[in-house]
């Protein structure tokens, strides 16, 4: 099996809805899926809207449903995938949302969420949208760029949802015929923080790359428990909350690269070399 990831997630409740007596409405979640062609490394963010009373199900909901059928289709598909197919996902999980306020008596917009999803193979990288957030992956070493804008409606605070009759049509799609070396995705709620609106890169670039070293040195496949501990604590910190009341959901993903072979009689070590871009 090829080389997988290793990442850290946090989602955290924003001090408006602790003050409001709600829980966080954000959910990250990532895996790592072994197909024919390598490891996978699927992510996804979702970010239910504050004015859904079960918008924290209808964010859980979509995105376990979008990386349970990608993870289907990766496997049967020998690991690859196309926009048609990040469509469909989306529908999917539209789908499972639906049904879930179905089965709870309620209508589907009481479920209303945007979701951001990623899937990043060692040859090819795919990405989906609807809503606001941002995902991000180097454009060169230190340097980062934003995959898609974020969507926003036609007044401030307006974006558009997974259950919206349109989702499909609106959703933001991309295939890359490369592999990504990093990638991050994090709900509206960390917007203000890390997307620029001034002139330059749109990115905080200091702030990935201050905080994606700690991931490359995580030495073990997968999801790093300790470093999702201390993301947590961060985003849940005084010097965040006082630039953001909302839920902040955070992934942060490094890719696992193989260590080169070492000349005969050479010394081995622990470290690993890593790409800075894919």
């Amino acid at each position: 099996m090829k080389p997988g990831w290793r990442y850290a997630k946090a989602a955290v409740t924003g001090t408006r809805h602790a003050a409001d007596g709600r829980g966080c409405e954000d959910f990250a979640v990532a895996r790592i899926i072994g197909s024919a062609r390598g490891n996978v490394l699927a992510a996804c963010v979702c970010d239910g809207a504050g004015s859904s009373p079960q918008a924290a199900t209808g964010a859980r909901v979509a995105a376990e449903a979008f990386l349970t059928v990608a993870g289907d289709r990766l496997r049967d598909a020998g690991g690859l995938v196309d926009e048609r197919d990040l469509a469909d996902f989306l529908s999917f999980a539209a789908l499972a949302v639906t049904l879930k306020a179905f089965t709870e008596k309620n209508p589907a917009r009481d479920y209303a969420t945007t979701l951001m999803g990623a899937l990043v193979s060692e040859s090819w990288s795919a990405f989906v949208q609807v809503g606001d957030g941002a995902m991000v992956v180097p454009s060169a070493p230190g340097r980062w760029e934003l995959v898609f804008e974020p969507q926003r409606g036609t007044y401030a605070n307006e974006t558009y949802f997974l259950t919206d009759d349109d989702a499909r049509l609106r959703a933001h799609v991309a295939v890359r015929p490369y592999g990504v070396a990093e990638v991050a995705l994090f709900s509206d709620g960390l917007e203000r923080l890390l997307i620029r609106e001034a002139a330059g890169s749109p990115v905080a670039e200091a702030f990935f790359n201050e905080m994606l070293p700690a991931v490359r040195g995580s030495g073990a496949p997968g999801e790093d428990l300790v470093l999702a501990q201390a993301l947590s604590a961060y985003l849940s910190s005084e010097a965040i909350n006082a630039r953001t009341d909302d839920d902040k959901s955070l992934i942060l993903a490094s890719r696992l690269l193989p260590a080169h072979p070492l000349p005969e009689g050479a010394a081995a070590t622990d470290e690993h070399s890593h790409a800075a871009s894919g």
